[in-house]
């Protein structure tokens, strides 16, 4: 988890939110998605990781989730142009949801590789 955190805090600075819940969930989406190999679209972060963050970060399931969304709003704040050609692989008009925050960085910790990058070299991760 210690890379995940590390990203984040690359991305929305060192001292401005904690980020653990959103690092936790970016490690159990990678989990669900490269261990388990469960298709991305079959991944519910309400009912497949908010639930697993809360419990292993002690948490009531809406304390995590508050904290998981607010952190990866701070994220996607700050995913100008280059940072987002960084981490994502290209830049982004719409605003993503935190669902694809998550997974764009799970994406990123796997690969080390933005997510558009990895999906136009493999394109059967997405299903």
């Amino acid at each position: 988890m210690e890379k995940s955190e590390r990203i984040i805090r690359t991305i929305i600075g060192a001292e401005k939110a904690n980020t653990h819940a959103l690092a936790l969930s970016v490690e159990v989406m990678a989990d669900l998605l490269f261990r388990q190999k469960i298709p991305m679209d079959d991944i519910y972060v309400g009912s497949d990781v908010y639930p697993v963050v809360a419990k292993r970060s002690g948490k009531s399931l809406t304390a995590a989730t508050r904290q998981i969304e607010r952190t990866a709003n701070l994220c996607l704040d700050a995913l100008h142009s280059p940072l987002a050609k960084q981490y994502i692989g290209r830049t982004i008009s719409a605003r993503p949801t935190p669902r694809m925050l998550i997974i764009y960085l799970a994406f990123y910790v796997h690969f080390d590789k933005p997510f558009f990058e990895v999906i136009q070299e493999h394109p059967s991760l997405l299903f």
